[in-house]
């Protein structure tokens, strides 16, 4: 029996910043509401604050929540400890309320470092004084102490990162103790010692809802979720405790030339990169290509242990590139 298999959609708030003339807040808008007609699960955001510059992610939920009214609203994925808890707690959490308790929230340590994504990334945590060394534990804390604070009764701490006097947060979530939280992390792409790359896995195993990851292979997803099982298992948590999802970044095209060109264009300038050729980086471990071609990665994928989808279009047309996955790719999996 095939395993069910849902799809979410990523609006891409990126891209009315870098291609306003093609795909501006009220398209951005319409494409969440379009998903939800189309049967998506979800509708999800990315998040930065200036190091690639985009809609703040909160807000722009908030617009959606009033445009929807089914589908799930997520992050992919939000720098939490660039924010401070407390407020992300309130933020969220009326975000929930908003949204009749239709939120997931993904969140993350932050994209990179000067030494491979660029200075903007480290700046962003200059700015907020956050240690950039110290983001991981801060994570860590900030899961714990966001369910504690959407939970019933006053929460009192007093230690590296929270001082907190006793503090019954209120309006809460719509949902008892909050909505599910998953961790967006991607050992793969980075050149990182064995420890650290246990240290995220078992991050996501003790303490997360879910995982999601991008640009990985079928076999590198495989290891990662396979080793994220097992540790959850060490910690005593149910074999489904854990969600295992993948952003995948996409074009659908006619054939594979036109849609390589068209996600090369759109990722250089997303990137601030100037790749001649999607080969170059670390593209190919997503698929940009005819139908065919896109169903048969997502097959790998889904029999590497991917649950759920979050497409994220590689185009200047993403209205177009949605109704494209729906009538070409989707059925496959329906």
């Amino acid at each position: 029996m095939s395993p069910t298999v849902r799809f979410g959609v990523n609006v891409n708030t990126r891209l009315p910043v870098i291609f306003p003339e093609d795909y501006g807040l009220d398209q951005l808008l319409d494409l969440a509401g379009r998903a939800e007609e189309l049967g998506y699960e979800s509708v999800w955001v990315g998040d930065n604050f200036f190091s690639k510059a985009r809609l703040e992610s909160i807000a722009t939920l908030s617009a959606i929540a009033a445009r929807t009214r089914r589908v799930t609203l997520g992050t992919a994925a939000l720098i939490s400890p660039l924010r401070h808890t407390v407020w992300l707690a309130l933020s969220w959490g009326t975000l929930d309320r908003i949204s009749k308790g239709r939120t997931l929230l993904a969140v993350c340590v932050g994209g990179g470092s000067a030494e491979s994504g660029g200075p903007g990334f480290t700046a962003e945590f200059d700015v907020a004084r956050i240690p950039y060394k110290k983001r991981g534990r801060l994570l860590e804390e900030q899961i714990t102490l966001l369910r504690e604070l959407w939970s019933d009764g006053p929460v009192q701490r007093d230690d590296e990162f929270h001082t907190l006097p006793g503090l019954d947060l209120e309006p809460k979530p719509a949902r008892p103790g909050g909505p599910p939280i998953w961790i967006s992390n991607n050992p793969q792409v980075f050149d990182l010692d064995a420890p650290i790359v246990e240290r995220m896995l078992r991050r996501v195993a003790r303490l997360a809802d879910g995982w999601m990851t991008c640009t990985a292979t079928p076999e590198e997803y495989r290891a990662l979720w396979g080793r994220v099982r097992e540790y959850a298992g060490e910690y005593g948590r149910p074999e489904d405790a854990v969600t295992p999802a993948y952003q995948i970044t996409l074009n659908v095209g006619e054939d594979r030339a036109s849609a390589r060109a068209d996600a090369l264009e759109v990722l250089n300038r997303y990137y601030s990169t100037k790749q001649r050729d999607l080969s170059e980086g670390m593209w190919e471990r997503d698929p940009f290509g005819a139908p065919g071609e896109i169903q048969d990665h997502l097959g790998g994928m889904i029999e590497a242990g991917v649950r759920k989808f979050i497409l994220r279009f590689a185009s200047r047309n993403q209205a177009e590139q949605v109704e494209r996955f729906t009538d070409s790719v989707w059925p496959a999996f329906q």
